[in-house]
């Protein structure tokens, strides 16, 4: 197109492919992304430059009666409007360049963690090993539990019985029974025996 040369961007392309070296067609995309944004952003630094000599010219012939130079600041007010155009294409290119490099930074650093897995380490390794072990499903036979010692009842008793007083009842003592050491029989027989008058 126009000034630039074909053989510049093959070298750009064959330059970021080195750099990078796609593994993959997706990545392969992307570093073409990043070719095409970088040869736009080239080119639109090619369009200012030539922007900026029409301004001036421009002005020039505005101005022919007063003056033959031209200021950038002069330059830049007679044709602003071509300049923001400009700048929003620069804009665009660039965004769209860092979303691609971003991308393919991603990409090629999963490739390597995945890569750096080793080959022997064991699938089945759960994420977090503190967690609580699962349950299994229906069906599945259970990993074996540890036994824990469960504490008898003779363990827990920590004095000796006597027994022959263990399964003792108290004894029954009557409500009108005298109490002391001289309690027996006959004296509840006399206690109970009623009293007759004397005639």
């Amino acid at each position: 197109m126009f000034d630039e040369n074909p053989e510049d961007l093959a070298e750009l392309s064959a330059e970021y492919h080195e750099h990078h070296s796609p593994a993959n067609p997706h990545e392969s995309l992307l570093v073409d992304a990043l070719v095409h944004n970088e040869w736009r952003l080239r080119r639109m630094r090619r369009v200012e430059a030539g922007l900026w000599q029409s301004a001036y010219n421009t002005f020039v012939v505005k101005n022919i009666e007063v003056t033959l130079t031209c200021t950038s600041g002069e330059a830049f007010a007679t044709d602003s409007s071509t300049f923001e155009r400009l700048q929003r294409v620069v804009n665009t290119c660039e965004r769209a360049y860092h979303r691609a490099l971003k991308e393919l930074r991603l990409k090629v650093g999963q490739a390597l963690s995945s890569s750096n897995v080793p080959a022997n380490a064991p699938a089945n390794v759960p994420a977090n090993p503190d967690a609580p072990p699962q349950k299994p499903a229906s069906g599945e036979p259970s990993a074996p539990q540890p036994q824990h010692s469960t504490p008898t009842s003779a363990n827990l008793v920590s004095f000796r019985q006597n027994p022959q007083t263990a399964g003792a009842q108290p004894p029954v003592i009557h409500p009108d029974a005298p109490q002391g050491p001289l309690c027996d029989s006959a004296s509840l027989r006399r206690k109970r025996r009623p009293t007759l008058p004397r005639k």
